[in-house]
């Protein structure tokens, strides 16, 4: 790395953790990556998001992946016109809960919150897309009812997942319920790592409280059990809401039935 790029990064990544999740990740890549110069990988995960699939050994980045980062550039130094931020990492969260969830990460010192800052930053857009539409469901449900709702979602390339818990709960209540919900879906995806996140429904998605957990996966009769039990409560759950929707169906049916009889009667009584 030379002066000349930690400029363009310092000057790209004025975020601390945008800054050091790229660090965190080119070193973790280091060897895999085939470029003729540093400042086109960096410019590829302005961009794209510099992740390397377990499956792939070697990254290959053309040099044509540093024009956007030119440009950018000449933008924010030489006044020229054009986009002062590429399109990419930078922007993928703009408007969205995460990025407010973003936003109070950066502001906290634990290492485990960075940690999940990390996490969040390594995202698709689809993982992307579909936290933000389901945190949007969740608390607008939450807003409502004053009830109750969550998600989860895992990421089998990291090993690690996330579980949203959404409610205003007191914190003795809400803390163990997150912990267990956190075990067991860790336990279930076998994964290493596991955040488990409390949003306030009524207040923009700010977070509450967060854990984090981290150990190598082992057998367990006890969460064995209750991941079955889980599992049976769902496809029962899903089993009544599937006969519950067949019997509304069959209720419109025979409405619509009737009253199209009724129709008939009509006309036969005026001929």
């Amino acid at each position: 790395m030379d002066v000349f790029l930690l400029d363009i990064m310092t000057e790209m990544l004025q975020s601390p953790l945008y800054f050091l999740s790229y660090i965190n990740r080119r070193t973790k890549y280091l060897g895999r990556v085939l470029v003729n110069h540093e400042l086109s990988t960096f410019s590829y995960h302005l961009t794209q998001g510099l992740w390397i699939d377990k499956e792939n050994e070697i990254l290959s980045i053309d040099d044509d992946f540093s024009a956007e980062l030119d440009v950018a550039m000449m933008v924010r130094r030489e006044g020229v016109l054009g986009e002062a931020t590429p399109e990419g990492i930078l922007t993928r969260f703009k408007n969205s809960p995460l990025e407010n969830i973003i936003q109070q990460i950066e502001s906290e010192e634990d290492p485990a919150t960075v940690d999940f800052g990390f996490l969040l930053l390594s995202l698709s857009q689809d993982a992307i897309n579909q936290i933000t539409s389901t945190i949007e469901l969740i608390s607008a449900r939450a807003k409502k009812d004053h009830k109750h709702h969550d998600f989860s979602i895992g990421f089998g390339s990291a090993s690690s997942g996330i579980t949203f818990h959404c409610n205003d709960e007191a914190v003795e209540t809400a803390g163990p319920k997150l912990q267990n919900h956190c075990e067991l879906r860790k336990y279930r995806e076998k994964a290493q790592s596991w955040f488990g996140i409390c949003i306030n429904p009524s207040d923009e998605y700010s977070i509450r409280f967060g854990i984090y957990l981290d150990y190598s996966w082992k057998n367990s009769v006890r969460l064995n059990d209750e991941v079955k039990q889980i599992v049976q409560n769902t496809k029962k759950s899903t089993l009544e809401k599937h006969t519950q929707a067949n019997s509304n169906l069959k209720q419109k049916r025979n409405k619509s039935k009737r009253k199209q009889q009724k129709k008939t009667r009509r006309k036969n009584r005026k001929k």
